[in-house]
């Protein structure tokens, strides 16, 4: 029983009301992104779908059960929160266990890919994207605190006097 409470031996991981297309599409985004290229990248990857699928899945519960509440009690917003905390609780659990799982998959996966990058032996890391700049995001100002060095002195020319002192009288 525990396999169907789960979901451990699904066949996929869609449920009824889900759409195939957009699972498709955040997958490729993410391949698209971090370009995996290693197994372990590839399941960092892989959780990181998941993680993200799993949160949308949890945003639409929450408006069923702020829904399914309200057509039952035609009552404030604030009582149905009171009188079913239990629920609520229970799916802010999921969610930021989910959201956990989902920050150290991605700190992992940068991790890998850091150490990926810096390893002459390893695969060739991917073109990094060009930034383009545009001429309204430069500055010709110095920074703030910015205080321009004197130009050296000419070495030819002999040294500026010092100033005279005042004679004391």
């Amino acid at each position: 029983m525990n396999a169907l409470k789960t979901g451990i031996d699904a066949k996929t991981q869609l449920i009824r009301g889900e759409i195939f297309t957009a699972l498709q599409e955040l997958t490729g985004e993410y391949f698209d992104r971090f370009r995996p290229s290693t197994p372990e990248q590839r399941m960092l990857v892989d959780t990181l779908i998941d993680c993200e699928w799993l949160l949308r899945r949890f945003r639409a519960i929450e408006t069923q059960l702020w829904e399914r509440v309200v057509d039952i009690h035609d009552i404030t917003l604030g009582h149905i929160f009171s009188e079913h905390t239990g629920e609520f609780t229970r799916l802010q659990r999921r969610i930021d266990s989910t959201q956990r799982h989902y920050h150290n998959a991605l700190n992992q996966l940068c991790r890998l890919q850091a150490e990926e990058a810096h390893d002459p032996d390893s695969a060739p890391a991917p073109e990094p994207v060009p930034v383009l700049v545009s001429p309204q995001n430069q500055t010709t100002k110095p920074q703030n605190g910015f205080v321009p060095q004197t130009p050296p002195a000419d070495p030819l020319r002999a040294p500026a006097e010092p100033p005279e002192r005042p004679r004391a009288r």
